[in-house]
């Protein structure tokens, strides 16, 4: 097992892979919009927390903490569509694995 491990690291780190690396590699995918957006929505949330602390305002403060964590409604919208299709394809799979046993038992029969 050591033995393989060592091989796979000596190929991965060999020249050929990184010249590979290198000319498969594409800097233009990288995902850099996210990365401004959070900066601006950082931001907005700082000056909202600022005027709000200098006014007394809960309001604001409130609306400040809601810019900053609502980059997170489209992950967890997302995540909650992910756990409902599962939760169906779950009970589509009982109730056939139900059907194929009713099947099998009136055959038995």
């Amino acid at each position: 097992e050591m033995e393989a491990v060592s091989k796979a690291l000596a190929v991965l780190s060999g020249d050929d892979a990184h010249d590979l690396f290198t000319r498969t590699f594409n800097p233009a995918l990288l995902q850099r919009a996210s990365a401004e957006h959070s900066k601006r929505r950082e931001e907005a949330s700082r000056v909202l927390s600022h005027v709000a602390s200098k006014l007394h305002s809960p309001r604001l403060s409130a609306l400040a903490y809601q810019v900053k964590l609502d980059a997170f409604t489209r992950v967890k919208k997302a995540i909650d569509d992910m756990i409902a299709q599962l939760l169906k394809e779950k009970a589509d799979e009982i109730k056939h694995k139900d059907f194929c046993v009713d099947e099998f038992n009136t055959n038995q029969l």
